[in-house]
């Protein structure tokens, strides 16, 4: 097996990317078209442009994060997701109003596709995340403790043949 990997965004198309990706903490690519409001909101997400904005909200703000534990939120905390959540709206706003379809109702199909057996559904989690401040909690907790990682973003593009 030859194995690619691909430095620099490419033009649209996107490769298929590698199911084999030994790095867990590195997001991989996501699932398989299958025409699904699911798989259209997934492979929006997966873009070049966006992991870099991800990785650097993450890398300005999981730092601060802390498990509670049961304890208080932080107020800066609730400041990032409000932001966090005003990030993701320009940038998933023209995908909703063109699907007419709420963010809601786009994480609402994302689940029931995971749901359903499909476990590469799972960039969906960063709009989950702008709308549901515990589990953007959860999400930046993930990063910081390196559970999460889309600091090497073009791995997410790579290709084996």
């Amino acid at each position: 097996l030859k194995s690619i990997r691909i430095a620099a965004p490419l033009p649209w198309p996107r490769p298929i990317a590698s199911r084999s990706l030994t790095m867990s903490r590195f997001e991989a690519a996501g699932p398989e078209n299958d025409g699904s409001l699911a798989y259209r909101l997934e492979d929006y997400l997966l873009s070049a442009s966006f992991l870099m904005q991800l990785n650097e909200f993450v890398s300005s703000h999981a730092h601060a994060f802390k498990d509670t534990k049961g304890w208080e939120h932080q107020h800066e905390w609730h400041d990032s997701f409000v932001e966090y959540g005003d990030m993701l709206n320009r940038r998933v706003e023209a995908f909703l109003r063109t699907e007419g379809v709420t963010p809601q109702e786009a994480v609402d199909a994302c689940k029931k596709a995971r749901a359903a057996g499909n476990k590469e559904y799972r960039f969906f989690e960063y709009l989950a995340a702008a709308i549901d401040y515990q589990k953007f909690h959860t999400v930046m907790l993930e990063f910081k403790k390196g559970k999460r990682d889309v600091s090497q973003w073009w791995k997410c593009f790579a290709r084996t043949e």
